[in-house]
């Protein structure tokens, strides 16, 4: 496809899934036009910065931005050159965990007052199976124009995204042939991995039960998890003993599971199909253990104190690890499980001091926590009483944990939910005990 060279691309919502794809884009030959509410976000756009971590983006945007590939905007720009629209804004849950699809109409009305003769309208936010069909087409119908509307689902995963735009699939779905036919021209630009579907509904489908499957497999290891903890043997040993030379055993390792996608999804998919009278069983159930999870270690690490001899009612607990995950490296909070563990921390352990710690989150955002910010991670155990290791970045796996425990107080917890070490092979003062997530048998180095 030849890209013409007046032709624009307008990406709506600059968030994780509107930037990244903006930077890709931009960088294969498209003008991009990008839309942005938050104040906030476009102060920093404006000095070529963006507002997440993510590899490569840095200097990426800067490069686009510099080259004038990328402009910004807080509302639609009235441009007849228009041709695309990207819609990536953001779909929450509210507090009953229903989708908030408010964005999703806003933006498509301001779409109808500028659509032209053959524009294309490409939804690209995380729906509920139906809405390309039942609340998109019905807006951009009224315009009285003719129009393409594909639904094209965001599939990369945070800490890979400018990679992983190149090389996976991008999933088609559209309101016609001819919108799926446009879609992909534009689309092949990006990828040579395409995937058309018969209809919208099957790829918004598709998009819901990539999170939610993930979401499962992680609650399967976390109930292997849940269930060594209870009975006294060791969860991961079990996984790794259990699926060494045998393929057909495929179990993730246990630990927090949160996250932008994973903590909403489920429910997403879950209302999209309760008006069938169908209730999404097995997907629930995963939450649910994936989301009680925080709570019940949290009372097993309470009352586990209470049993020593000496410990202190005020402890200075630190948390390691904030992100939702550590690999591939990010700076989202969003859904992060590290932060239910700390309200649940500070409901059992009120009166206690809480220090914070990640390798990439800024210090701003670890005091918005509620956090102090320790210096390095060393800090993080100087004088502690309890240190809670709370996602799966390396640098934990690969830090000094026995020159590190020699700074606690004595007696004094690691407690850790990603099993980065192998606590028999862990040579740590006396008084000192490694705790990891499925493993909570007593450990005999603790006297």
């Amino acid at each position: 496809m030849s890209i013409k060279k007046n032709n624009f691309t307008c990406i709506i919502g600059l968030g994780f899934v509107g930037l990244t794809l903006a930077i890709i884009m931009a960088n294969r030959g498209f003008k991009i036009f990008g839309v942005e509410k938050n104040k906030l976000i476009l102060k920093k756009l404006k000095n070529k910065q963006a507002h997440f971590y993510e590899p490569g983006l840095k200097q990426n945007l800067k490069k686009i931005i510099t080259k004038k590939k990328f402009s910004f905007f807080n509302k639609i720009p009235k441009n007849k050159n228009i041709s695309t629209y990207i819609i990536t804004v953001g779909t929450p849950l509210n507090a009953q965990k229903k989708i908030i699809t408010k964005y999703i109409v806003k933006t498509c009305n301001q779409i109808a007052a500028v659509l032209k003769n053959n524009d294309i309208v490409i939804l690209r936010s995380t729906v509920k199976i139906g809405t390309t069909r039942d609340i998109v087409f019905p807006i951009l119908k009224k315009t009285g124009k003719n129009f393409y509307l594909v639904y094209c689902p965001e599939r990369a995963v945070e800490g890979s995204a400018l990679k992983e735009l190149h090389t996976l699939p991008q999933v088609i779905g559209g309101i016609d042939n001819n919108s799926i036919n446009k879609a992909v021209k534009i689309f092949k630009k990006i990828t040579k991995k395409i995937v058309t579907t018969s209809n919208v509904e099957t790829a918004e489908m598709i998009k819901l039960i990539d999170n939610s499957s993930r979401d499962v497999f992680f609650a399967y290891a976390n109930e292997i998890a849940r269930t060594c903890d209870a009975i006294g043997l060791d969860a991961l040993e079990i996984i790794r003993s259990g699926k060494s030379n045998y393929d057909r055993t495929d179990l993730a390792k246990p630990g927090l599971v949160g996250g932008p996608c994973l903590h909403k999804d489920p429910y997403i998919f879950s209302e999209s199909i309760k008006k069938r009278n169908i209730s999404a069983e097995i997907t629930l159930m995963a939450r649910k253990i994936n989301e009680r999870q925080p709570i019940e270690i949290v009372n097993f690490i309470y009352n586990y104190l209470k049993k020593i001899n000496n410990f202190p009612k005020r402890l200075k607990i630190s948390l390691i690890g904030l992100a939702f995950k550590g690999y591939p490296v990010t700076d989202d909070l969003r859904g992060s499980m590290a932060i239910q563990v700390f309200k649940a921390l500070k409901n059992k352990f009120r009166s206690s001091k809480f220090f914070g710690y990640d390798p990439v989150i800024s210090d701003t955002n670890i005091i918005k926590l509620g956090l102090k910010k320790t210096s390095s991670l060393s800090d993080a155990f100087k004088n502690k009483d309890l240190v809670i290791i709370l996602n799966d970045h390396h640098v934990f796996s690969n830090m000094p944990i026995e020159r590190f425990s020699r700074k606690l107080k004595k007696p004094s917890i690691i407690y850790d939910f990603w099993n980065h070490f192998d606590k028999n092979k862990l040579n740590l003062p006396d008084n000192i005990e490694y705790i990891s997530l499925g493993a909570h048998c007593k450990n005999k180095n603790f006297i």
